[in-house]
């Protein structure tokens, strides 16, 4: 695999830490309920609104999930906020020097080497069942090796009976809820903001201490190996709505390792809380859409809003 095609394997995960809902995703069921997925609802000073939309940042082939009052709050906007700058994000020159710079292993270093052998082994299989010689990740850091597995996992489950993964060309997959609004947010002439910086973001798992990486990893590969039925029960309870649900499949693995679980999820919710705070202030409607386990749970931006005592409206 190039470093371009590398990263390239691992850019959406840039813009998610709902790590169970980036992994095999499953081709959608038909259903007669009409989606209904979460969203939050907050008034603010001086006509003040801010919407708060958890998001799938990949999605299966033909899933459904634009509500009505999902549409009136994009239309009403005037600002939509992500957690990143997606155009910067798929910049393939800025995302190669960031990976460069983060995503590899100091020279003499192996992802091999720093594996427990039970460990080494399933990350061998699981690799290998995505068409790739595991070699060819050896010298990434944990992280980047996560995030590479998880999209080529997605990317598997995405394809059609028949069609087959091109681990350097995963161009199968379908924009997620991230990517499509952002391209509305354009075309529509909206602002755009993020939450934080592709750097800043990126550093919250180069940032993580070896062990916390070789945890995220660990997670990865069990979530990768989960049974379909299990993500597609996943995939539903975001669909529907059903936020209690999706909050417990979520921290599945994540519960095993509370020091990861405040690294890439609560400690970032308390640098976003004071922006969302701004948004309440100025006069305007935003619509701020990250991954929906940052929604979610006693430690999600929810939750940290309503503990300050502001009204939020919704699940």
């Amino acid at each position: 695999m190039t470093r371009k095609s590398m990263f390239g394997a691992a850019t959406a995960f840039i813009v998610s830490i709902a790590l169970a809902l980036v992994l095999a995703l499953p081709t959608p069921a038909a259903s007669e309920v009409a989606p209904s997925p979460a969203i939050w609802k907050i008034e603010g000073a001086n006509g003040s609104r801010v919407y708060l939309f958890g998001s799938i940042h990949i999605l299966p082939q033909g899933f459904v999930w634009r509500t009505p009052a999902l549409e009136a709050a994009i239309n009403s906007a005037q600002h939509l906020v992500f957690e990143i700058n997606i155009d910067e994000a798929k910049n393939p020159l800025l995302m190669m020097a960031m990976t460069a710079k983060f995503g590899m292993l100091p020279k003499g270093e192996s992802l091999h080497r720093l594996l427990a052998p039970e460990r080494r082994a399933q990350f061998d299989q699981v690799v290998t069942s995505l068409g790739l010689n595991p070699s060819r990740l050896d010298r990434m850091t944990p992280w980047l090796a996560a995030m590479t597995i998880a999209q080529l996992a997605a990317a598997k489950q995405s394809l059609q009976p028949g069609q087959k993964l091109n681990a350097d060309e995963m161009t199968r997959m379908v924009p997620g809820v991230d990517d499509q609004l952002w391209a509305w947010a354009k075309g529509a002439n909206k602002d755009r903001g993020a939450l934080e910086t592709v750097e800043i973001q990126l550093r919250v798992f180069a940032d993580l201490t070896p062990d916390e990486q070789a945890a995220y990893l660990v997670v990865t590969l069990d979530e990768v190996t989960k049974p379909r039925e299990a993500v597609s029960h996943m995939m539903e309870s975001w669909r529907t709505g059903n936020t209690a649900a999706l909050e417990k499949e979520l921290n599945t693995g994540l519960d095993r390792f509370p020091s990861l679980r405040r690294a890439i999820l609560n400690d970032r919710h308390v640098r976003w809380i004071p922006q969302i705070e701004q948004m309440l202030n100025d006069g305007r409607t935003h619509v701020v859409i990250a991954g929906a386990a940052h929604m979610v749970g006693p430690g999600s931006v929810v939750a940290m809003l309503r503990a300050k005592g502001i009204r939020v409206e919704g699940p």
